[in-house]
């Protein structure tokens, strides 16, 4: 069982990893070169939609937003943006004309597609400049936090 001091000592580690991982998720952002998704100026949680769309496969819409911890208005409005947009659609279930699954269309993959893309190629301009040990170093250093992060899951 923890003392008072061991959850104060216990709780402030987490508040400053916490700090740390949102700081690096920020450094990586600016590092990539490109705008926060694409063809947006500013974050744009519907590009996590669409990415998560694409991995999923033709998904419903309430399943979606399990899957992501987004509730169901907010949901609707993200999806209803790439819609717009684009970059998925509605389509209905073969065996249930009542349900409807969200698929992303061939402009959704590409828009990914480009993203990363151009975010590969922005990154791997800015590791060019670091020396052969840092680079090694950084490798190992992300392998390891996405090691440890996968446990998260």
């Amino acid at each position: 069982m923890c003392s008072p001091l061991m959850k104060q000592i216990n709780k402030r580690r987490l508040d400053e990893v916490a700090d740390d991982v949102l700081e690096t998720l920020l450094l990586f952002r600016r590092v990539s070169g490109v705008a926060p998704h694409g063809r947006c100026r500013r974050f744009d949680p519907s590009r996590f939609v669409l990415k998560k769309v694409l991995e999923l496969g033709p998904i419903r819409m309430s399943e979606l937003g399990k899957h992501m911890e987004i509730s169901k208005p907010y949901m609707t409005a993200l999806v209803n943006r790439l819609i717009a947009e684009g970059l998925v659609e509605r389509v209905r279930e073969p065996g249930d004309r009542r349900v409807v699954n969200i698929r992303i269309t061939p402009s959704g993959k590409g828009v990914l597609r480009e993203f990363r893309k151009t975010a590969r190629q922005n990154i791997m301009t800015k590791l060019s400049s670091l020396s052969s040990k840092d680079i090694r170093s950084l490798h190992e250093s992300v392998k390891e936090v996405k090691r440890i992060i996968s446990k998260l899951d």
